[in-house]
This record gives structure tokens, sequence and C-alpha cells, in this order.
């Protein structure tokens, strides 16, 4: 199975109407294996277990999980319009493709079209008295499973759509797409050198973003025209009809060029899936709105910028990782007609800290825990040190056009210099230094 193929599963897996279908499909079997596995059962036997009492059950079970099914849907739709107005629209993806949301709104649909097909089959006298005691037994089970799903949705309403459970959603899907390239640091391929380019250019065939590349179909295409190919385009990467998404060192024909865009997927927009840094690119947009005006919530800001050098610090110990294991690059490689570039790490710091140092300049609590969120960012991996050093003077020249007071410009000219040691007190986790009135 090609890997563009198992991609587009797991994106159809996790739409709403699949688990639905596949909740109802459950539901029909189970009324239809009542039907089946009635006459086996002893009229008697039927009877002493009391199944008359199951018409009553499936239409009290039909009226609720209606209900229940409706109020759920809005209260979902509700959260999507609360995460996107109050975070970012980027982040709603995350909350749209909840597994909890998900199976509660499947279950709720099911046990309902379970109790319709059921009433409907009994009304029509299609089940004996064995067929009505089987099917008393299934909506016993449909009625724990709905139980049990409302108790965990009541509590999971608590936390849904909440801004700080909306970054840890973020900081969640980031690590796992860092996982992801740690494991195959350059896509599974060969590290691209920086001048190493094809002769043969294949161009994108649409306007959008790269959502996938199959390593495996550039890496049949490569073997079947014995050469090598150059992948120039990322997942995250903006494309259009004249960018270079491959360059091959053979001559390619029409049918090879089209052979090769049927390996990159390219779609309207980023997907958190296979991008690392998709995910600090909305941690910027969350901070850069708590920042507006109309908001005015630097908290949000500092939990950001928390949460963002948590994820810089998880990304430098999985690079620190491979290095200790001899080097990612020098593994096997299971693409080795495929050439891909690195990840710009620098371009991670810019993603999360350049819209806090462009729009809280103004903010000088914002402005000393950023300077020390890009200190600590230096300490943890050498190749963040030049950015950080670049953002952190951007933010104090932003704040000195901003007219702030004597104090706050030195506040933040002392964080700046690292001169933070001697502080008043500690805010979510950053020393700040002592301000001196003048």
């Amino acid at each position: 199975m090609s890997e563009k193929l198992v991609y587009l599963l797991q994106r159809l897996s996790r739409k709403t109407w699949w688990r639905c279908a596949m909740f109802s499909l459950f539901a029909i079997a189970a009324v239809v294996l009542a039907s089946a596995l009635g006459p086996r059962i002893p009229p008697t036997v039927a009877l002493k277990l009391g199944s008359d009492a199951i018409g009553s059950l499936l239409g009290i079970l039909a009226s609720s999980m209606l209900t229940v099914a409706i109020f759920s849907a809005s209260t979902m739709v509700s959260s999507f319009s609360a995460v996107a107005n109050s975070a970012t629209p980027r982040a709603s993806q995350l909350l749209i493709e909840d597994t909890t949301i998900q199976n509660t709104l499947a279950a709720f649909i099911g046990a309902f079209l379970y109790s319709i097909i059921a009433l409907v089959g009994l009304h029509a006298h299609v089940y004996g008295d064995g067929g009505r005691l089987v099917l008393f037994a299934f909506t016993l089970v449909v009625l724990l499973i709905v139980v049990v799903v409302l108790l965990r949705w009541i509590d999971y309403l608590s936390v849904l759509g909440r801004l700080g459970e909306t970054i840890r959603r973020v900081e969640a899907a980031t690590t796992r797409a860092m996982d992801q390239r740690m494991d195959r640091p350059f896509l599974g391929g060969r590290r691209q050198q920086p001048d190493e380019r094809g002769a043969e250019d294949v161009r994108a065939a649409t306007t959008g973003f790269v959502q996938h590349v199959s390593m495996d179909l550039l890496q049949a295409k490569a073997r079947a025209l014995d050469t090598r190919l150059h992948l120039h385009a990322l997942p995250g990467t903006f494309v259009d009809p004249l960018s270079v998404l491959v360059s091959s060192e053979a001559t390619l024909d029409d049918a090879d060029r089209e052979a090769i865009r049927q390996a990159i997927l390219i779609g309207p927009g980023r997907s958190f899936d296979h991008d690392p840094r998709f995910g600090l690119v909305v941690m910027g947009e969350i901070a850069a709105r708590a920042l507006s005006s109309s908001i005015n919530d630097p908290g949000t800001v500092l939990d950001v910028m928390a949460t963002a050098v948590r994820t810089l610090s998880h990304w430098a110990d999985r690079q620190a990782d491979n290095h200790r294991d001899g080097g990612g690059q020098e593994q096997a490689v299971p693409f080795d007609r495929v050439t891909a570039p690195a990840v710009r790490e620098e371009g991670m710091l810019e993603d999360v800290f350049m819209p806090i140092a462009r729009y809280g300049a103004p903010a000088v609590d914002v402005g000393v825990v950023l300077q020390h969120a890009l200190h600590s960012v230096q300490r943890l991996y050498p190749r963040f040190v030049d950015e950080a050093g670049h953002i952190a003077a951007y933010a104090l020249e932003r704040a000195v056009h901003q007219g702030l007071c004597a104090s706050d410009l030195d506040a933040l000219r002392a964080a700046h210099e690292g001169e933070g040691a001697a502080c008043a007190g500690r805010r979510d986790g950053f020393t700040r230094p002592v301000r001196r009135m003048p």
C-alpha cells in the first residue's frame, strides 16, 4: 500500500461522517442478527426473560437519542466557532478531527438509527419471541454504551473550546509532527545538498500548500527512470504553477511529469500532519490575536511562549538523541534515489516568536518574558542561537519606537542583555528583572 493511499485513508478516518456510518452499520447489523438468532431461542425462555418490554424501551431510546444527537451537534459547531474566534481558525482543525467528539456524535446517531430500525421491525412483526429477546439484549448493550459515552461527554464539555485546551492540542499536534520528522529526517530520502538539483524540472499543476509527499512513489519512478529525483517542496510549502516541486537528472516526458505530480498532494491549506512548523505558526497566530487591542490578553501570550519553548525543547532533545544514535542521515535510507532538504530550523523561531515581537512591543511584561524565552531557546540548541538573538534585538528595537517610559526600557534592555539573575519573582516559569522606579 502506497504512502499516499495510507495518508488519504487516515484523513478519511478523521471525518465525522465515517464514524457515524460505522456506528450506524453496527446498529443495523445488530437488528439483522436479532432476526437471525431469534428462531434458535425457545419461546418459553423468551417470555420468561421479559422480551415483551422491548417496545417501550426502544421508544424511549429513539426519542431521547434524537434530542441528544441534535444537542451534541449544535455544541460541536459552537465549539468550532469559539475556537476560531478566541484562538485562530487554523486551530479549529484539531477540534474538528477530535476522536472524542466524533465518537460521541457517532454513538448517539447510531443508537438513534438502531432504535428506529428495531421499532420498524417490531411493529412489522418481523421478530418472534426469540428475536425480541435477542433484540432486548442488544438494546441493553446499546444503552450501556450510550450511558458511558454520555458521562464522558458531560465531563469533556468542561474543557471543550477553552483557549488553554486549544493551546495544549496545538502543542500535542506539533510534537507529533516533530517526532515524525525526526524518525525520518529527510522523509526517508537522502539529505539534499544546497546546490543539488536536476536538469529537468517538474512544476506544480495548481496553487496551494504541499500537504503530503509520497516518497515511495517518487522512489519507484526514479527506479523506473534509472535516475535520481530531488524534492524541492516539503510539506507546508506554498506552491504555484511556476514553483518547482521535483527536479530530475534524467529526461522526462509528460507521463513522467504527471506521475511525479501525483506523488505530491497539494491542498488549499496547511495540515498539522508531516509539517512540524505549522503548529508553531498557529501558536504565533494565537499570541498575535491575544495581543490585539480588542482582546488584550497578555496572559495567553505568556502561556504561548512557555508552550513554544517546551515544544522547541522537544525538537532539540530529539535532535540530540539522533546525533547520539549516530546521526539521522547516516541511518538506513529506504528511498535512496530521492533527496529532500532539511527543515529550516531557524524558521521555527520566526513562526512563533516574530509575531509576538511585532505586536507585543507596547507591553513591557510580554517583552521581558519574550527576551527570557529567547535566552532559554538559545541555551537549548546551538542552531537557534543566531536567529533567537536576531529576534531579541528586533523586539527591543520595536519597543524603543513604541515610546515606553525609561524604567520599562531599562527592564527590557536588562532582560535583553541577560541581566535577569536578580529578580523580584517568577511568572510562567520565566524570571522577571527588578524594575527600578526613577
